[in-house]
């Protein structure tokens, strides 16, 4: 992989390779991008490589949900502040309903954002502008 200067670093923690190379793929060519499979390297990267933003997939596989990972990246101090955009494929049409503010209620804090998988390139970036700002070429 080339060596990129991006000012900003995205980690994207996803334990489907599919999504994660999606996600690399479409944010690779404006931000330094990370990539983790399970909660314990996601908790590694995230203190090892600085992230401006995290991706965090919601049911992942490996021991630790992204709940779990998301309330272990808020005690680090190292990680507190990162912003966090939860993934999933829960969504109202199979009845669970989530959002920043439900969250909040029960994790303590809210993520950035929440998005519902599939989701499309336009969309994703979005996403990321809206939580660090146009991408710095």
């Amino acid at each position: 992989m080339t060596e990129r200067l991006h000012a900003q670093t995205i980690l994207v923690v996803d334990d489907d390779a599919e999504w994660r190379q999606f996600l690399c793929d479409v944010l690779g060519p404006r931000y330094t991008v990370a990539a983790a499979a399970n909660g314990e390297e996601a908790l590694v990267k995230a203190r090892t490589v600085n992230p401006s933003l995290i991706f965090l997939d919601v049911m992942i596989a490996g021991g630790k949900d992204g709940f779990t990972i998301f309330c272990e990246l808020r005690k680090d101090p190292e990680t507190h502040d990162v912003p966090v955009v939860f993934l999933t494929e829960i969504n109202p049409t199979n009845h669970t309903l989530f959002d920043t503010a439900i969250l909040k209620r029960y994790l303590g804090e809210s993520p950035a954002a929440f998005l519902e998988k599939p989701i499309k390139k336009d969309a994703l970036l979005r996403a990321v502008e809206a939580v660090l700002g146009p991408a710095q070429h």
